[in-house]
């Protein structure tokens, strides 16, 4: 626009305005509002004049800018034009002092710098004392919490903390869930593809960790940001090394106890390991009869794998269906892996990695194995994974539903019961000798495989003790007591045997067999079967007291001695212990256990009742409808001798 231009526009928004007659709205207030048709008479319409109403017309707004807005405006762009450069002035100002590297260097520049421009100081000074700035001193930019840094950048701790966590995992961890080769996972733990496998190592070793630093909370912060790093990487691949991050990620979940986030992490891990196809590989004598249509796997798919590799996915594998069956047997569900669809050789021993050793090859049910031939160096991984296999058909038998107003369906199910009961015990006194005889230098395998074993007896034995429903054809076993009470003290036994500093080399599944003997001695203690009601059972102490040194390492283990010592400080009240009916309920699954001990116990320990577990969680049919009432009492009315 021309300068001309711009002066007659200024001269027509500032001249006054025309003395224009205002205009008027062409229908009166009255008929817009009834939508009628208005003639515009002045002073009054036709319409309004017939009902004798008031006539009011409405003034119309002058077109056009009011007068002066030009001005108002460009003031307005001059004032903003000013301020903005007025605050780059303070922010260089607040920046050059910041950046000094103390206190002293700063004065010493910024004062010659304020003293030249004096407005420059007006102007600053009241930024620089505002907190938010005077917050960030030197001191507090030079020297960050180096944790905190890190943390945000990396989502791991230093090399040197890596280190020795990665040492932790081996001498704790590693004994019981052997799923790296050493010097293969040393030799590429820092290649980018193998990082999440850090995340794993700090999830599970940072709680063995004895330095003060890190602190305690920045370890937390540590451990946390591993697990969400494995979630997120997890969901998105699917590989070997992304399935052993998730294993550490479970074996890390089981250690919380039973919860819907434990659930759901298994549940991923079983998907991955189906993807994968773990669970079966061929060898080269293999000739496939039954050729599936549909398949993403490929019989080669295992040939480009080198020795190493193809043993620790065999190893992957048998972690993941030990964590199943266990994970499964806290919950009262049969095992999502079926053992007749597992095709692998047995793991080979640790002097045999990365060797052409040709190993057994697992059968879906175990047999009893000479005492004198053995077929591999690694035998004791051998009887560890057949008692899985044991555990896991004890599970089926217990948690599968059966009529019990069927005198033909409580017949078979006893007689399956005592087939299986005779199985297990002819192979457990079968096996080589230096797998049954304790060793000479303790051995955490040969712990959790004899722990496991008499968890198999436990459970039966306390089911066929006190059935959760009453039946005329169902009746409790009275020598199925002596047996149960036998099989706690071998437990005991056992935890007698482990010094203190071996306790921290024990998976959290050895305290979930503690908690089960313990929780069935409370039932025989409390039923009767035990001499005194007064007195604690030894035994009891003994367990108690493993419980609560593995909590320092196992949050479960320490939520299992909470709902035991419920019990116990209640014991004396008139009424008997506090829940006691709830707690010797064997019926009652995980979320039974807490929706109704936690309200009673919610002052005394509501937190380690919040994922508590029945070590039993076997959903019987009631068998209320067909007349038969729940047993009132665990005492030794209406047994009946049928094991």
């Amino acid at each position: 626009m021309s300068s001309g231009a711009e002066d007659a526009y200024e001269d027509a928004v500032d001249a006054p305005p025309s003395k224009r007659p205002r205009i008027l709205s062409k229908a009166c207030e009255s008929c817009q509002v009834k939508k009628s048709k208005c003639d515009s008479a002045r002073p009054a319409c036709g319409p309004c004049r017939l009902k004798g109403i008031s006539c009011n017309y409405r003034q119309r707004a002058q077109p056009g800018l009011p007068r002066g807005y030009g001005k108002a405006v460009d003031h307005r762009l001059s004032s903003l034009e000013e301020n903005i450069e007025r605050i780059n002035k303070t922010l260089e100002a607040v920046l050059q002092q910041v950046g000094h590297s103390d206190n002293t260097s700063q004065q010493s520049t910024a004062e010659p710098i304020l003293c030249e421009n004096p407005q420059a100081r007006e102007e600053t000074r009241q930024p620089i004392q505002m907190p938010a700035i005077s917050s960030a001193s030197p001191a507090n930019i030079r020297q960050p919490d180096s944790h905190s840094n890190y943390r945000s950048e990396n989502e791991l701790p230093p090399d040197a903390i890596i280190a020795q966590l990665v040492d932790l995992f081996f001498e704790k961890v590693y004994t019981w869930a052997p799923i790296f080769y050493r010097p293969h996972f040393a030799a590429n733990m820092k290649s980018p593809e193998r990082r999440i496998l850090l995340h794993g190592i700090v999830v599970v070793a940072f709680r063995y960790w004895k330095h003060p630093e890190p602190p305690l909370q920045t370890r937390e912060e540590y451990i946390q940001a591993s697990r969400d790093k494995i979630l997120l990487e997890t969901i998105d691949t699917c590989s070997l090394i992304s399935t052993q991050a998730l294993s550490l990620l479970a074996i890390d979940a089981i250690g919380q106890g039973p919860s819907p986030r434990t659930w759901k992490v298994m549940s991923m891990l079983y998907t991955a390991s189906q993807e994968l196809g773990l669970e079966r590989t061929h060898s080269p004598v293999d000739i496939e009869v039954d050729t599936p249509l549909v398949r993403n796997e490929d019989l080669n798919d295992d040939l480009d794998l080198s020795i190493v590799e193809g043993e620790e996915k065999h190893r992957l594998f048998w972690l993941i269906y030990r964590l199943d069956q266990y994970s499964s047997v806290s919950r009262g569900r049969s095992g999502t892996m079926n053992a007749n669809d597992i095709h692998l050789p047995y793991p080979v021993g640790e002097d045999e990695w990365g060797l052409p050793i040709a190993t057994k090859w697992f059968e879906a049910m175990p047999q009893p194995r000479s005492t004198a031939i053995h077929a591999s160096g690694n035998v004791l991984w051998h009887c560890y994974i057949d008692v899985m296999v044991f555990l896991d058909r004890t599970n089926q038998l217990l948690v599968k539903p059966v009529n019990l107003s069927l005198p033909a369906n409580c017949q078979e199910w006893q007689s399956n019961f005592r087939r299986l009961d005779t199985t297990v015990s002819s192979w457990f006194e079968n096996l080589p000798v230096e797998v049954r005889d304790r060793p000479a230098q303790f051995d955490p395998v040969w712990m959790i495989l004899h722990a496991t074993f008499y968890l198999i007896k436990i459970r039966m034995y306390t089911v066929a003790s006190f059935p959760s429903t009453s039946s005329p054809y169902l009746k409790p076993s009275s020598s199925a007591r002596g047996l149960c009470r036998q099989s706690v003290k071998n437990v005991a036994s056992l935890a007698t045997s482990v010094q203190p500093h071996e306790l921290d080399q024990l998976s959290p599944m050895f305290a979930f067999v503690v908690w089960v003997a313990s929780r069935s001695l409370i039932i025989l203690w409390t039923s009767g079967y035990e001499s005194s009601y007064v007195t604690m059972p030894a035994d009891l102490e003994l367990l108690l007291w493993i419980l609560r040194q593995m909590g320092s390492y196992w949050s479960s283990a320490q939520r299992y001695v909470d709902i035991i010592q419920l019990i116990l400080d209640t014991k004396n009240n008139p009424g008997g212990p506090t829940g006691l009916d709830i707690f010797n309920d064997t019926r009652r699954t995980a979320y039974g256990v807490q929706n109704r001990l936690g309200k009673l116990a919610v002052n005394r320990a509501y937190q380690g009742l919040a994922n508590s577990f029945d070590f039993l969680d076997i959903p019987l049919l009631d068998t209320a409808d067909f007349g038969f009432g729940r047993t009132s009492s665990l005492g030794f009315d209406m047994v009946d001798e049928w094991l």
